[in-house]
């Protein structure tokens, strides 16, 4: 339990008196210390009828017209009960208090010199609306004024014995019968001079005040001292380790749960819509796991409320045990623990350990740094792309040798030497400009030899040559031959055939030759399975018959060999030939194979200058026309051989540095010296891509559809840990309840006859089960109002909800019960006003103000900021309201219905009958016509959309009043829509003044002004309660109200306001009303070069296309009535896997959003192919797209580029290839 001991500085007696005062203002006035007759707010019974009233003092549900039955005195009691049954509704909700009781009998303590007139018993009682009436009932026994007792010990030291009083009032059926006050007349005779009175008054009353300062006690504890110090340093960093939480938790809600177990103390702020109850839901299962006590303390029973059927639809049932429902949720927490089972916790956190492994692979594996070149993957992906994403990208395809790509980390010295070569002219000639392109020379003298050598050739050696040959292949009639090389060939078949004629006769190659060819085939040291299968006879008969080829004399070593080759010359004549005749032997051959030989050394000695890396075909395989220009261009163009001297040895710098390649390139390309730096980029990182992929080739094997399942699995295994950890906490606590039976078996007999009444409090199941109540309740819920009559035992924590709208005092039953404090609450809505506990006609107004408990924890510990929205709708007026309120700290994220054109706001003006018919003051206050209009809207809506609640609220109480009272006048004549006005529990309809909206939630909200125009047309600065110090607040409050829709009703517009004598909230209507027309604010244009890239192809194939609608939106691609979300690998948002790849995805979807990834290799690789898989999820039949109707030359302005906003040197000609830049 809470540590109690206490160090530095005492608090102050001053400190003390201030907490004791303010608990003592606390309802501003406190009729049941300071009695006064207010017909107002109040209904007296004691001249009631009598018919009536007896059937009401036996306990029967009465009418109050039966106990009121003076028309005028009824009238006033009716008006009296409205205002008692709004206020006792308003308490309750907003407070927990319960204020309906009729009190009786009045003690006047004045004759003694005190102003005191007390109410000696109170009764609890109903009302409730029965058509134009009200049924009142009297709904439990009575009790004595908590103030009356202590007024008599205090004053006259006189002890009142409570029970023996009761037991004289149950002596008679008169509710104040004469017996009670003759025994307080005789017990303060001797001391007192008491004026003892009958009365019988319904009214507001509460005895919380009193309680309160029974249990306020001046003892020190370690929190309290903390509270009444000085602040201290920031909030202390937290260790964060492995938590099992019941339900889903961003990174900040993590921290703060991580807080919580250290056992830190802080505030949280909790910005509209930041899922705070999730927070507190995961914080609480955390504690409770860790064996902690906790108090949760909110004022509006609403919050409580929210809070527990937050832990029932985790699974966690009765995990909190309201003060106001003790017996539900008691037999829901024994139930639950009842049908708790054991879960296998460590497999589903294993197999979520997998995933995340999984995960954290594929993301290293893209950012992992190539330790020598110091960058990863995805930066060297960027690099690519957005060099490919300039107006004129980069084109070279060469490479940097891997072995030099560390020599050019920054360029610098690349980029000067290649500086240096431009301005020699290296790069004015590529090798589609000269032959001569990267000749290597060794001197002068050789360049020289060379060119006249080429024109040798060009001139006589290749014309000559090439007709010389072309006579013998007219001879021959063969296909004119195609390269020198070819030429080659020709001669050589000549000069074979020449050779067989002169050896064999010519009618060999006239004859078969296949069995000669295999008769002559050695036998010795072939295989036996290779040899012909031919019998000896024949062999030695085909081997004569070959020998007879042969001319007389002749002698062949080697007869077999030679018949081949024969076989392959009568072969190759037939490949060549035109003509099916016999090889023959043209005349001159002998002279054509000299020229052709001193012709090919000469072909050989320029190509042996020629460039050796050239990926060309040798001049000896060049086709014959490609030669003749590779000559002439050989013999003239020599300019490319000027200076060589000094580019040679420049050449020789690059190529050793590993910019060979791109310099052959960059002259290919003629790059101008602006240009370098772009190409030797490309080429740096195109080779650093291939180096990388070389060094791990893990991200190769992940495909999009690989990447895809592996975020599928952790989101399947997460969800499964965390249903599993509710699960596991309900076992946890199953098994303690088990155990605490076990070990109290007369408790639990004594509890188990308790929850049979069917009725339970905190007080009477800790008195009966002292061991098992805090087994069964280690959480409870209560208001702060509450805790000194529902406490009595120190817990280890308290939560304080709505923190921003109460004060230490008001909390402090539960402050100084407590060893840590964590306050959750937003002081831009919400500032501890108070309530008055008497309906009055003439509010009188807190008179003591005091900081909220939020704001004191969050200036002594600090405090944590939750600030992303989690609302699955759009935040109405969401920019207004985080500029003008949270200094746009929220971090909302627009709906997919809102960005497709659905509207959250509507501005409703009343233009007829919008003046006042009178110049008296208050004239412009609730004209009928927007009474009328705000009536309207209310049946429309009720009439439309009575699925949605709807909430309806003014800046002038009159006008809130008149609405409500038209609402209830209307309804009689639709009674069809009364169903309407009782549905949606806690949000039922309701028409609010400003400053009584608090912490309200509704999916529609209307508000009208309640002010219009003079008579003269003009209008007024003053706008009612929008213009009261509070006003910004209120104002606030009603804007964060609206989950769907805010509809404003004004008699005037935004330019009808005057701009000076403004004050507080209504400085912010002319942005309200103006809100319909205001230009979206679009954020800066996303540079990432593969989403631009992506865009554009997406434009081009008809999709509607956002690049600036929110910093967190990258892309955002729409067609018809679908809108997606698209977000690339390489920029994911969000701290942790959980955030990046479950809640924000999770998000997105909710707010009717495609949730569409990216993935980094995909993108760069097809870009194209992403576009079209968008395109078909979001319905476009891009595989049937018609056939434009008109010549794009003759598109009219609306179809161009520049009405699409591209440039005029858009990328068209690129996207028609379906390609990349960075594919070359």
């Amino acid at each position: 339990m809470v540590d109690f001991e206490v160090s530095g500085e005492r608090i102050s007696r001053a400190q003390w008196d201030a907490w004791r005062e303010e608990i003592a203002a606390i309802g501003i006035t406190n009729p049941l210390a300071n009695f006064e007759t207010n017909t107002f707010g109040q209904i007296d019974l004691e001249r009631s009828h009598p018919g009536g009233f007896s059937q009401f003092v036996t306990g029967r549900a009465t009418l109050l017209s039966n106990l009121v039955r003076d028309p005028l005195a009824y009238s006033r009691a009716l008006a009296a009960a409205r205002r008692i049954n709004a206020k006792a509704e308003r308490l309750s909700n907003h407070f927990g208090i319960q204020t309906l009781f009729l009190v009786g009998g009045l003690a006047d303590f004045e004759g003694d010199g005190f102003d005191l007139k007390m109410p000696i018993l109170l009764w609890p009682v109903t009302l409730e609306k029965k058509g134009d009436d009200y049924e009142l009932h009297k709904a439990g026994a009575p009790s004595v004024n908590p103030a009356f007792v202590d007024a008599l010990e205090v004053c006259y030291g006189i002890k009142l014995n409570e029970a023996e009083l009761l037991a004289r009032q149950n002596e008679s059926s008169d509710l104040v019968p004469v017996t009670v006050l003759n025994f307080l007349a005789n017990l303060t005779a001797e001391k007192a001079k008491l004026d003892l009175k009958r009365i019988l008054v319904i009214g507001n009353f509460t005895t919380a005040p009193t309680l309160m300062l029974r249990d306020f006690t001046s003892t020190e504890t370690a929190l309290l001292r903390e509270l009444a110090g000085e602040p201290k340093d920031e909030l202390p960093e937290v260790e964060i380790s492995e938590m099992l939480f019941v339900a889903d938790a961003d990174s900040t809600q993590v921290r703060i749960a991580a807080r919580a177990i250290a056992g830190q103390s802080f505030a949280v702020e909790t910005l509209p819509g930041c899922g705070y109850l999730q927070t507190v839901v995961n914080t609480l299962g955390l504690l409770v796991q860790a064996g902690k006590s906790v108090a949760v303390v909110a004022p509006r029973r609403q919050t409580l409320n929210e809070l527990a059927d937050r832990l029932s639809e985790t699974g966690l049932a009765g995990l909190g045990i309201r003060a106001h429902s003790t017996w539900v949720d008691v037999v829901s927490a024994i139930s639950r623990n009842e049908k708790a089972q054991a879960v296998d916790l460590a497999a589903a956190r294993g197999r979520r350990l997998v995933a995340e492994q999984e995960i954290d692979a594929y993301f290293k594996a893209l950012d992992r740094k190539v330790e020598s070149l110091g960058v990863s993957i995805a930066e060297i992906l960027r690099e690519l792309s957005a060099l490919s994403a300039m107006p004129h990208p980069p084109v070279t395809n060469a490479r940097i040798e891997a072995k030099h790509l560390t020599d050019h980390l920054d360029r610098k010295v690349a980029l000067t030497i290649l500086a240096e070569a431009e301005e020699l002219g290296e790069f004015k000639f590529g090798p589609q400009d000269t032959a001569w392109y990267q000749a290597q020379f060794s001197s002068p003298g050789e360049v020289a030899q060379a060119i006249t050598l080429a024109k040798k050739l060009r001139d006589d050696s290749f014309p000559n040559l090439s007709a010389q040959l072309a006579e013998f292949i007219a001879k021959v009639n063969f296909k004119p031959a195609n390269s020198v090389e070819e030429f080659g060939v020709y001669l050589k078949l000549f000069m074979g055939v020449r050779e067989t004629h002169d050896r064999f006769v010519s009618d060999v190659f006239d004859r078969p030759l296949t069995e000669l060819i295999a008769a002559t085939s050695p036998r010795k040291g072939v295989d036996k399975a290779e040899r012909t299968k031919m019998s000896g006879v024949n062999r030695r008969r085909l081997k004569k018959l070959a020998k007879e080829y042969l001319r007389p004399g002749m002698h062949v070593a080697d007869l077999h060999v030679a018949l081949l080759e024969i076989q392959h010359q009568r072969e190759t004549w037939q490949r060549y030939s035109l003509s099916p005749v016999s090889p023959q032997v043209p005349a001159g051959i002998n002279d054509a194979q000299v020229a052709y030989q001193s012709f090919v050394a000469d072909l050989e000695a320029i190509q042996r200058h020629l460039d050796p890396e050239s990926t060309e075909v040798p001049l000896m395989q060049l086709d014959l026309g490609k030669l003749k220009m590779k000559l002439q261009s050989l013999a003239e163009d020599t300019e490319a051989l000027g200076n060589l001297g000094d580019r040679a040895m420049l050449a020789s710098q690059l190529r050793s540095s590993g910019l060979g390649q791109l310099a052959r390139d960059l002259g290919r390309l003629h790059t101008p010296k602006d240009r370098l730096a772009v190409e030797l980029d490309l080429a740096w990182w195109q080779s650093a891509l291939e180096y990388a992929l070389a060094q791990d080739s893990t991200l190769l094997g992940y495909s999009a559809e690989r990447i895809d399942a592996i975020e599928e699995a952790f989101r399947v295994a997460y969800d499964a840990q965390i249903l599993l950890g509710a699960k596991h906490l309900a076992k946890y606590l199953g098994d303690a309840w088990h155990a605490a039976l076990a070990s109290n078996p007369s408790e639990a007999q004594e509890l188990k006859a308790v929850l049979k009444t069917g009725s339970a409090s905190f007080a009477t199941l800790r008195g009966v089960a002292p061991t098992i109540w805090p087994v069964i309740a280690p959480v409870q819920l209560l208001s702060p109002y509450e805790v000194a009559e529902n406490f009595t035992d120190s817990f280890d924590v308290v939560f304080v909800l709505d923190a921003a709208g109460s004060t230490i005092a008001e909390n402090f039953g539960a402050v100084s019960r407590a060893g840590q404090i964590i306050a959750f609450g937003d002081d831009a809505i919400s500032l501890p006003t108070g309530f008055e506990i008497e309906p009055r006609a003439l509010p009188l107004g807190r008179e003591i103000a005091s900081p909220s408990v939020f704001n004191e924890v969050r200036r002594i510990f600090g405090s944590e900021v939750l600030r992303n929205s989690y609302r699955t709708t759009s935040q109405a007026l969401a920019r207004l309201i985080n500029r003008e309120f949270y200094q746009n700290r929220i971090e909302f994220e627009p709906s997919a219905a809102e960005y497709l054109g659905e509207k959250t706001y509507n501005l409703d003006l009343v233009l007829l009958e919008n003046r006042a018919t009178s110049t008296i003051e208050g004239a412009t206050e609730s004209l009928d016509a927007e009474v009328a209009r705000a009536v309207e809207q209310v049946f429309h809506h009720a009439a439309w959309h009575p699925e949605d609640s709807l909430l309806l609220a003014s800046a002038s109480a009159v006008h809130a009043e008149r609405v409500r009272v038209a609402i209830r006048e209307g309804l009689k004549k639709r009674p069809e829509l009364a169903e309407f006005f009782h549905s949606h529990g806690s949000e039922k309809f309701e028409v609010l003044a400003l400053a009584d909206l608090t912490h309200r939630l509704a999916d529609r909200v209307i508000f009208s002004i309640g002010f219009g125009r003079t008579s003269h047309g003009a209008v007024l600065s003053n706008f009612g309660q929008l213009s009261e110090p509070e006003g910004r607040r209120s104002l606030a409050n009603l804007l964060v109200s609206a989950r769907k829709e805010i509809t404003v009703i004004s008699c005037f517009a935004a330019s009808d306001i005057p701009e000076d004598r403004l004050s507080h909230g209504a400085l912010l209507l002319s942005d309200l009303l103006s809100a319909a027309d205001a230009i979206p604010e679009l954020t800066d244009a996303n540079p990432d070069p593969m989403l631009n890239d992506l865009s554009l192809r997406l434009k081009k194939l008809g999709a509607r296309v956002d690049e600036s609608l929110s910093a967190s939106m990258p892309l955002v691609v729409s067609y018809a009535k679908k809108a997606a979300v698209i977000e690339p690998d390489w920029a994911l948002r969000g701290a942790n896997r959980n955030e990046r790849f479950r809640i924000r995805p999770g998000l997105l979807r909710a707010l009717g959003w495609q949730y569409i990834r990216v993935h980094s290799f995909e993108l760069f690789s097809d870009p194209q192919a992403i576009a079209q898989r968008i395109a078909e999820q979001l319905g476009m039949q891009i595989s049937k797209r018609p056939t434009p109707l008109f010549d794009p030359a003759e598109r009219a302005f609306e179809d161009s580029d520049a009405a699409w906003g591209d440039r005029a040197d858009s990328n068209d000609a690129r996207l028609r290839g379906d390609k990349p830049p960075h594919w070359g």
